[in-house]
């Protein structure tokens, strides 16, 4: 039905507050008994929240039409219903109607902070198993783990926090419900470790590449001890690169594959592979730097454009040039010779300006060089000097490369 009415019922309670309480809400829907069940939940929810100091058995009834609440009261987000904490223990029982749906939700309250309780002590003890093994961790000098422990502990905390308030609003805190701990000592003590470490190459690199390969080189990781094993490290640039750990001799072999070859930086970064915000507390965010150089084979060309006009021509040669392939006019040179064709296809017009389809073929001895591509402008030169300047002529350069020098 559409019209909705709101019943109380008071009935005699015992105090403190919640302390040996039924709470029940009831909800009609004409969409689903899901939709009933839940909005019952959440009536419980509600009034957990809002009735901490009821003395009183609270019944309430409500209709929902097309799943809306026309008094607007209803706690009615169904994934926070099914995550809020108030939900643990509650049950729901249909009930049978001539129309639509029909629920009960019913807790009761000495359940659920006997519940909350227990889930308050688990939590300290794994807390203090935590701790226990963060500080074994440190002293065994496995840093990575206690760092993994103090984040997973620190989670806890949380956890501890979010219901501890939940059971405040129903039940009266003691000395018992206080978490004691020393996260933050054990954090300290820590970061001093992890920050008198020494990362470095075991042999200074010189690296000159000709492709986006660097051969192997070594990282070791020492602490005020001697070498650090089972040390998690990270290479990176603009993305990561490779991941490794110290063996027992405290290094870790890196050999990168895709490093930056076509433009720089021309550096790898190697870091602790530990969260941002313990590698700024312990100054080891790029912690070590191996540069490189890359060395571009030149390539001289004989290219014979054929029909192509002049200014088309000339922008290949300068698109060429820029993956260091030169065109010469050296009759005497042994550069190979190369000939190019460039086809169009009309696809269409917009006012002043016409499109075209491309395919650009560059062929010669040992090179076969074949690639598709669009341009547009207002004259078909235009368009295909557009074209051009959007090629990639990578793979031509890697053709050419056994001819280069």
């Amino acid at each position: 039905m559409n019209i909705k009415s709101l019943i109380l019922c008071a009935c005699l309670a015992v105090a403190p507050a919640l302390a040996g309480k039924i709470v029940t809400y009831t909800a009609t829907s004409t969409v689903s008994q899901e939709e009933a069940n839940n909005s019952a939940m959440a009536g419980v929810a509600k009034q957990i929240k809002s009735q901490v100091s009821a003395t009183q058995t609270l019944t309430k009834y409500e209709d929902i039409n097309d799943g809306k609440s026309i008094l607007g009261e209803t706690y009615r987000a169904k994934s926070n219903v099914k995550s809020n904490v108030v939900l643990k223990g509650v049950k729901v029982v249909p009930i049978k109607v001539d129309k639509g749906f029909k629920a009960t939700a019913t807790l009761d309250m000495d359940e659920f902070t006997a519940s909350l309780q227990f889930r308050l002590k688990t939590l300290q003890q794994d807390i203090a198993k935590l701790e226990k093994s963060a500080r074994k961790a440190i002293d065994t000098r496995t840093y990575a783990n206690a760092a993994s422990d103090l984040e997973i502990a620190e989670d806890k905390v949380n956890e501890y926090n979010f219901y501890l308030q939940q059971l405040a609003d129903v039940y009266p805190l003691n000395d018992s419900h206080r978490l004691q701990h020393a996260l933050p000592e054990i954090e300290k003590y820590l970061v001093e470790r992890l920050s008198n470490l020494t990362i470095t190459t075991t042999t200074e690199p010189n690296f000159e590449l000709t492709k986006a390969e660097m051969p192997s080189w070594n990282v070791i990781v020492k602490d005020s001890i001697g070498p650090v094993p089972n040390f998690p490290l990270i290479a990176r640039q603009s993305k990561t690169l490779s991941e490794r750990r110290t063996q027992k001799n405290g290094i870790a072999t890196f050999k990168l594959r895709n490093v930056n070859f076509e433009k720089g930086p021309y550096v790898v970064t190697v870091e602790p592979n530990l969260s941002l915000e313990l590698l700024k507390k312990t100054g080891l965010r790029n912690a070590l730097e191996v540069p490189y150089n890359v060395k571009v084979s030149r390539c001289e060309i004989k290219l014979n454009c054929g029909d192509l006009v002049a200014n088309v021509c000339s922008a290949l040669e300068n698109a060429l040039s820029k993956k260091s392939i030169f065109a010469i006019d050296d009759e005497d040179s042994t550069a190979p010779e190369l000939s190019v064709e460039i086809e169009n296809t009309f696809r269409g017009r917009l006012g002043f300006i016409s499109s075209f389809d491309f395919t650009i073929a560059i062929k010669g001895e040992g090179v076969n060089f074949f690639t598709t591509g669009k341009g547009v402008g207002k004259t078909e030169a235009a368009a295909t000097i557009s074209a051009i300047k959007k090629t990639d002529f990578a793979p031509l350069q890697k053709q050419l490369t056994p001819l280069c020098k």
